[in-house]
């Protein structure tokens, strides 16, 4: 591709994501991959006696359909949280936030990181509308869950999807007993677990925690 028609399509996904050409262009020099639109899957309502009478009965559509204001890059999943890692410092000083979009396991084994322009992390689970699944708690009250924990114990996101969170702690916690007590608050289990043993393996993983809703 020449550089005028490069130029264009960069400009074209900016004017469309909402992402600057500048950070476009940059991280597709370090994830050496083409920049897409980030998108997630269209999430349905049902209400019981829905005031709105309609004979429209919508499926909800294969794949991932909802545009969103970012990018994305379809990358090795053995290198995507380093990627993320390097893209947030590269970026930071902008008010970028680069996170793991989708988990989902393919073939090639590659994953998707995405960036949006936000000086709010929370709102990447706006964006995925994250919730508490069978939990049945909304995006604003795990963000609630969230910031509570993150007041005894800051954290950053590695990734965010529509059910499921990937976070560090950005600092070592003293009291491994303590913080697992308070991850289960924001991600409570239905099978009862022997609490030390839980928080040994919290331990082992450093602070790396994978929380996910049913």
């Amino acid at each position: 591709m020449d550089n005028s028609k490069n130029l264009t399509r960069v400009r074209e996904l900016s004017e469309k994501s909402g992402i600057e050409m500048i950070v476009i262009d940059e991280a597709e020099k370090i994830t050496k991959v083409g920049a897409t639109r980030f998108v997630r899957r269209l999430i349905l309502s049902s209400y019981i006696d829905d005031p709105i009478q309609s004979s429209i009965m919508q499926e909800t559509p294969k794949g991932r359909t909802v545009e969103l204001p970012g990018i994305s890059f379809l990358v090795d999943n053995s290198t995507i949280e380093s990627l993320v890692d390097t893209l947030n410092k590269k970026f930071a000083y902008r008010q970028y936030l680069t996170f793991i979009s989708n988990d989902d396991t393919r073939d090639d084994k590659k994953q998707t990181l995405s960036i949006i322009h936000t000086a709010d992390k929370f709102n990447a689970l706006r964006l995925q509308q994250t919730t508490g699944g069978s939990f049945h708690f909304s995006t604003d009250s795990l963000i609630q869950k969230l910031q509570a924990f993150e007041s005894k114990y800051p954290f950053h996101f590695i990734g965010v999807g529509d059910d499921w969170l990937l976070i560090k702690t950005n600092n070592t916690p003293i009291d491994w007993l303590d913080f697992a007590k308070e991850v289960l608050k924001v991600c409570p289990v239905e099978d009862e677990i022997e609490i030390n043993e839980y928080a040994n393996g919290l331990k082992k993983s450093n602070g790396r925690v994978s929380m996910w809703w049913d």
